[in-house]
């Protein structure tokens, strides 16, 4: 998305973050719901972000609607040529099952998660001492019944081999998932692999303030654009008209684009800047451009100047 040498000091464009942002939507449809959070009609538009700062795929959703079974799509539908390793969510996104979805697609799934230390942690084996963590696993869903997830194995490997060849939406699925009854087999495989891949990413967390700080600043530039989306939205005071759903994709894609071009467009002043300045950037810490985020708008004209000749006006 940014071929340009400046961004690698924002991100290597290995990992991403997924958020949505409300937008009032008044139309008199379906899926129209109200969002108390939003204090009004709305739609969401759930944004994906990479680290060097590109916006590289969005989807409407509804604004009450659940966003982790959405937080796989941009991973595994994107039309960019990133190679992501590793991606972060906010607590709306970060259902336990997620971790195993991404697990079997083969990215991490490091999601924020507001009170974790309310939280619980398991373990797998009921004899082993956990030395200092042994008074955190003393409630009575400890032990991960390792036995359910063996036999539901084959029927996840093809489940998720299902996500990632394209025969079924990764979101679609999800929804069904999430759907199941909790006694249902297959969604107690899927959790209980999620327990446990969500306990290791809590410990790996508690120990690593760089990890911790890495994911707050990846999620900080999704923030980022969502500020930059509302002022390019602003021309029809940030409202969406569009009633069918194909419409409406259209209005989020195109919101999409147009912030990565402002992107795209700020980073190549960065590195024009630089090169026309190279004797004078020897004598500053380069390592800086790390803290100048290409999300400015300030000298972008947005909704375009009209410049009227008052000789042709007719009288």
């Amino acid at each position: 998305m940014l071929p340009l040498s400046v961004s690698k000091n924002w991100g290597e464009g290995k990992s991403s973050s997924s958020d949505s942002h409300l937008i009032a939507y008044h139309q008199k449809v379906l899926q129209q719901n109200y969002s108390p959070r939003f204090g009004d009609f709305a739609l969401a538009f759930y944004t994906f972000v990479a680290d060097n700062y590109a916006p590289f795929y969005s989807r409407p959703i509804e604004c009450n609607e659940g966003e982790a079974p959405y937080a796989l799509d941009g991973t595994l539908y994107h039309e960019s040529d990133l190679v992501l390793e590793e991606h972060y969510v906010d607590t709306r996104a970060s259902a336990a099952i997620m971790f195993t979805a991404f697990g079997f697609v083969g990215e991490k799934f490091n999601p924020r998660i507001k009170g974790i230390q309310k939280h619980r942690i398991y373990k797998i084996d009921r004899d082993k001492d956990y030395g200092v963590l042994e008074p955190l696993l003393k409630h009575k869903s400890s032990i991960i019944d390792m036995k359910i997830i063996e036999n539901q194995w084959q029927d996840m490997a093809h489940f998720y081999g299902s996500i990632s060849s394209g025969y079924i939406t990764a979101s679609v699925a999800l929804k069904r998932l999430f759907a199941l009854n909790p006694s249902n087999e297959f969604y107690k495989a899927n959790l209980l692999l999620g327990r446990i891949l969500k306990t290791e990413n809590t410990l790996l967390n508690m120990i690593d303030p760089e990890k911790r700080k890495r994911r707050h600043r990846v999620l900080l530039k999704g923030e980022e654009m969502h500020q930059l989306a509302r002022d390019v939205s602003y021309g029809k005071g940030g409202e969406i008209t569009a009633r069918d759903l194909i419409s409406q994709r259209n209005s989020c894609n195109c919101l999409t684009l147009i912030m990565a071009c402002i992107v795209y467009w700020q980073s190549k002043e960065i590195a024009r800047i630089l090169m026309e300045h190279a004797v004078e950037a020897k004598n500053y810490d380069l390592s800086l451009l790390a803290h100048i985020s290409p999300v400015g708008w300030e000298n972008v004209i947005l909704y375009g100047e009209y410049i009227i000749d008052k000789k042709k006006v007719r009288q």
